[in-house]
């Protein structure tokens, strides 16, 4: 005890006699020496704060693409139940308007047989109306004159099997129309518009620029007195005929025209076809103007570009030629005279059967 106490003194003293420079190194180490493991500590702390942040966003985006996803299910989702509803409410109507037709189809079949004296005649009557009022539609809005033919056969085969002698004077003015609408000259539409695209197809074979030029005219050789040449003749006769062979000069008489370029050549053909085309369209539409102005454009063209003539280029303007000359719309007669004698005899049967029967008193 008494010895620490002796020390005590003696480190003060010790502590005292050091110099200031050497007091302040010593805290400092100290000082450096407490620091150490607290700044580890501040390093492992701020690596487990980055890696919990890391963490904690990568959860963040994951979160975040989820509930894009989700939200994007759910518009689909909406979308097909809206899809859904209008389907299902076009089915509500479309079922609602089956309903209300069938009824309307009940009711009319309800009334026919109600109707005074439906029987099998009324029926074909009324199948020869609708079949001779189609054929006057086919014929003034299509001008399909075959078809209305046709339809006004059947219509008169029909009016055969009521075997009703109030129809021959229908039938005689059916005849009548029949003969009338076979006279009108008939126009093979599948024919020509076969042969107009076969023009077309030609047209990309046919040869629009010489692969020569024309040769020029013989001239007549005249007989003159034989002339002795001189030395000078000889050597001009001989520098002519050197320079003939490098530059040769025809004389024609008329001016030759300017070859098509490649661009002006494609222009020009596929301007032909459009003709050509709008041709087979007037054809159908049986247009006879435009039609035949279509035709006569592209020989127009032929006639003017078509430098080399050879056996396609004949042949090509001897069809166009011969198909300008169709008449693709010929005046069709009038064959309403039937219908109107069918539809005046119908309302007098409907007339008399409406007719009260009077019974006479007993």
């Amino acid at each position: 005890m008494t010895d620490n106490l002796q020390q005590a003194p003696a480190a003060e003293e010790n502590s005292a006699e050091k110099s200031p420079v050497e007091q302040k190194f010593a805290k400092k180490s100290a000082t450096a020496t407490h620091a150490k493991p607290s700044s580890t500590l501040a390093i492992l702390a701020l690596l487990l704060v980055i890696i919990a942040l890391v963490a904690i966003g990568g959860i963040g985006w994951k979160g975040f693409e989820l509930s894009q996803q989700l939200l994007t299910l759910s518009h689909q989702l909406e979308q097909s139940t809206d899809k859904n509803t209008a389907l299902a409410a076009q089915l509500a109507n479309t079922e609602k308007n089956a309903t209300i037709h069938n009824k309307q189809l009940q009711q009319n079949a309800q009334r026919i047989a109600e109707l005074p004296g439906a029987d099998r005649n009324d029926w074909l009557l009324a199948e020869a109306e609708y079949l001779l009022r189609l054929a006057n539609q086919r014929l003034g809005l299509e001008r399909d004159w075959q078809g209305a033919v046709a339809i006004l056969v059947a219509a008169d085969g029909v009016l055969a099997e009521t075997q009703n002698p109030l129809i021959r004077s229908v039938r005689q003015q059916l005849a009548k129309e029949l003969q009338t609408l076979r006279a009108v000259p008939a126009v093979d539409l599948t024919g020509a518009v076969a042969r107009l695209q076969a023009v077309q197809d030609q047209i990309n074979e046919l040869e629009w620029m010489p692969r020569t030029l024309p040769q020029a005219s013989a001239v007549v050789e005249t007989t003159a007195p034989q002339v002795i040449p001189t030395a000078w003749d000889r050597f001009s006769s001989k520098a002519l005929a050197g320079i003939g062979k490098i530059v040769r000069i025809r004389q024609n008489d008329k001016a030759l025209p300017a070859p098509l370029t490649p661009d002006q050549h494609y222009y020009l053909q596929q301007n032909m076809h459009l003709m050509l085309e709008q041709a087979q369209v007037a054809l159908v539409r049986q247009q006879d103007a435009l039609y035949k102005q279509s035709i006569a454009r592209t020989l127009d063209w032929l006639e003017e570009f078509s430098m080399v003539k050879n056996v396609k280029t004949e042949a090509v303007k001897e069809t166009l030629l011969e198909l300008s000359a169709w008449n693709v719309s010929p005046e069709f007669p009038e064959i309403s005279g039937s219908l109107n004698k069918l539809r005046q005899l119908m309302d007098q049967q409907r007339r008399i059967t409406a007719l009260p029967i009077h019974t006479s008193a007993q």
